[in-house]
């Protein structure tokens, strides 16, 4: 798994990812309303520019709205995100080149009590754009058995 590393606490989630693609193919992963589809959800708008607007269908008109508030083509975005029923907070992605391509750094922030489910969430959407980048994606009906793969894998046992 190219996962490199993982934390999280104080409500915030961050993890390094590595891809055996150029970060400018990660990067449209992020920007593109075709890639989103493979890996977040159908893009209803996709502005990624500075003061732009992310709106994604997750399924079942669930809907998650961002405003981008920093975009730095191909290695830096900065968004808020707001979902359903929750407080909106904040997302940063950072990309890096390495050797055998890129290196994600993801940062969602003000989560409160949501960080192990966010945890487990992105864990699972990032083993689809992996898959998405590298060209063979994963068929989106297995995104929940997954999520409950890592949600289980991240779970804090209690003492």
């Amino acid at each position: 798994m190219p996962l490199s590393s993982t934390s999280c606490s104080g409500g915030v989630v961050s993890l390094a990812w590595s891809l055996a693609a150029p970060t400018e193919r990660v990067w449209s992963a992020w920007t593109d309303p075709t890639m989103l589809p493979f890996w977040l959800g159908e893009a209803v708008a996709c502005d990624i520019r500075k003061g732009g607007l992310l709106v994604v269908d997750h399924g079942g008109d669930t809907l998650s709205r961002s405003e981008i508030l920093d975009a730095e083509e191909p290695h830096r975005l900065q968004l808020t995100w707001e979902f359903p029923d929750e407080a909106p907070s904040r997302l940063s992605i950072t990309l890096e080149s390495a050797d055998d391509g890129a290196v994600l750094h993801l940062v969602h922030s003000q989560l409160g009590s949501l960080e192990k489910s966010y945890e487990a969430g992105w864990m699972t959407h990032l083993t689809f754009l992996e898959a998405a980048v590298e060209g063979d994606p994963l068929p989106i009906s297995q995104f929940w058995k997954l999520h409950d793969t890592f949600r289980a894998l991240t779970a804090v046992d209690p003492v």
